[in-house]
């Protein structure tokens, strides 16, 4: 079974859901209340999947703290593992920079009194997230599509936290470097579908090729990294 620890299956038809349900295992995120609820709906209904869910920090102006803290307990309510697409953006939505800690610091809040799983968006603020979760005491986080500094990584690494293998790797060199410097045992596979970058539609399908690379680079076998991706998996996620 491969892993796919961050999709967006909001966004895809149903169809092309249930086409990789029985291959893979979906952790699905969502965007904002209203895409929480939709993956919230689908793994009612298929039972290969995970949901995630909150406010990205894309969508954060669009809302209050008391609409995250909504999303937050009916997470509770409902045993949602995890949260995420959530964290904090200073590349893409600097703007809001303040509000999203303030959300990320009450995600924080509610994954460390109840046990939850991050799914943590980074993008130029690798540090400051890390700082947050670390210091919040996360046991279980998850640094989607990891492409901050060298240092960092090693503190990620040393904390017991995973990052994610996305198919970008094909045609983003810094992506390359940084997997390359990552043990196995820290190490997710996911797609991002389904975000289009630079022209490489990111879908679940390519997949096998960065197990294939993951693999290459290792001097391991595929099923190897299968078995090791599916082994991090259970240590993050359970059982399910």
């Amino acid at each position: 079974m491969l892993i796919d620890m961050h999709i967006h299956c909001h966004e895809l038809s149903p169809d092309m859901v249930k086409e990789y349900l029985g291959r893979y295992r979906l952790v699905c995120v969502s965007d904002d209340p209203l895409s929480s609820m939709k993956t919230m709906r689908l793994a009612e209904a298929y039972p290969d999947i995970t949901p995630c869910v909150g406010i990205h920090p894309w969508s954060i102006r669009e809302y209050s703290i008391n609409d995250l803290k909504n999303i937050l307990d009916t997470a509770v309510e409902n045993n949602i593992k995890c949260l995420g697409e959530i964290g904090l953006d200073k590349r893409f939505t600097p703007e809001t920079f303040n509000k999203q800690l303030e959300f990320l610091r009450e995600a924080v809040v509610y994954a460390r009194e109840y046990g939850l799983i991050l799914n943590i968006h980074a993008a130029g603020a690798w540090k400051e997230v890390f700082h947050e979760v670390y210091r919040g005491g996360i046991e279980k986080a998850f640094f989607h599509w990891y492409t901050g500094p060298q240092d960092l990584l090693n503190s990620i690494v040393e904390a017991g936290y995973y990052v994610g293998l996305n198919p970008a790797w094909r045609i983003q060199v810094k992506h390359r470097e940084i997997i390359t410097r990552v043990p196995v045992e820290n190490i997710l596979t996911e797609s991002d579908a389904p975000y289009e970058y630079h022209g490489l539609k990111l879908m679940p399908d390519l997949i096998p090729g960065s197990i294939e690379y993951l693999a290459s680079i290792t001097g391991s076998s595929v099923r190897e990294i299968e078995e090791k991706i599916w082994g991090n998996y259970l240590k993050i996620i359970g059982s399910k």
